[in-house]
């Protein structure tokens, strides 16, 4: 049985090592260290086999993904969370997984260029540029011609998280949203944050930067992102003479939504937000749904 076993593992460490630079390209003069790998694998399985039971298949079609992340060094870093205590690790480690197997997996197919910078302007741009809820999926081709694959991870059960960004080694830099949330204005204010990293901190980016975006954060680097995302959507001497701050009707969210040439949702859903009145322009938030949006996407 014992021998079976091991026969069985050596042919999946096989099968992942015939795919390790074809999924993470390394330098030619660089040949595999079969114990470094052997560990990569162990620790990978290992990680993997305390997620649930219900994520048994995406368990298995990962670990050739996590075995070459570990090998090259992934995690070696301490990770940037922002996050309530209450999500698991091991199942933030298999939605990254997840997202770096479909982000290489595009890279690849797509001819996506590296990441060679991303400047504030464009972010600014990006909520005028696809102002129009059914614009949202060309949002990736804009990115990807900067060197960012944006791509849409669904969240795992018991998970609290809202975006992530990474890079991976070919070169591009990674946004991936769980849309947690359906919400236009939860959609625009966590993409504006990640990109806002993008912006900000890609020099010294290694390991991921997780957000769970409920959970107010102390570190410089989070305060950062939250204020070049929300000054990129609502610059702040736009926002300090806004009526609707004032005068909570429909019609002031939208006309000065029109004014600044940006959605509708993303006024109402700051005004929500910072007066604490979830109840308020209910149809304006509630008009678009995300999810359904990007269930039309093709990876």
């Amino acid at each position: 049985m014992g021998s079976a076993l091991n026969k069985k593992k050596n042919t999946k460490i096989m099968d992942i090592l015939n795919t390790l630079d074809e999924d993470f390209p390394s330098s030619t003069s660089t040949a595999v260290e079969p114990r470094k790998f052997y560990q990569a694998f162990l620790a990978a399985e290992e990680r993997l086999a305390s997620t649930p039971e219900s994520y048994r298949d995406l368990r298995k079609s990962l670990l050739s993904e996590l075995t070459s992340f570990l090998y090259h060094e992934g995690d070696s870093g301490k990770k940037m969370f922002r996050r309530r205590d209450g999500t698991p690790e091991v199942l933030t480690s298999l939605w990254l997984s997840a997202a770096r197997q479909t982000a290489g997996w595009f890279a690849t197919e797509n001819a996506v260029p590296s990441f060679q910078g991303f400047d504030p302007s464009l972010l600014a741009d990006l909520p005028r540029r696809f102002k129009n809820p059914v614009d949202l999926l060309q949002i990736r081709p804009f990115l990807s011609s900067y060197g960012i694959i944006f791509l849409r991870q669904e969240q795992l059960t018991s998970m609290r998280l809202d975006g992530a960004v990474f890079p991976i080694p070919s070169g591009q830099i990674v946004v991936a949203l769980s849309l947690r949330y359906a919400r236009l204005d939860n959609f625009w204010f966590t993409l504006m944050h990640e990109l806002a990293h993008v912006v900000l901190h890609t020099n010294g980016l290694v390991d991921p930067i997780i957000d769970d975006l409920d959970t107010i954060s102390d570190d410089i680097l989070e305060k950062e992102a939250d204020r070049l995302a929300a000054d990129s959507l609502i610059p702040r001497h736009e926002w300090r003479s806004c009526p609707a701050r004032y005068y909570h009707t429909e019609a002031n969210v939208i006309n000065f939504a029109q004014k600044l040439g940006i959605p509708a949702q993303c006024v109402a859903g700051r005004l929500q937000r910072e007066l604490g009145r979830y109840n308020l322009f209910p149809k304006i938030i509630n008009k678009y749904n995300t999810r359904d949006i990007f269930n039309e996407d093709k990876i």
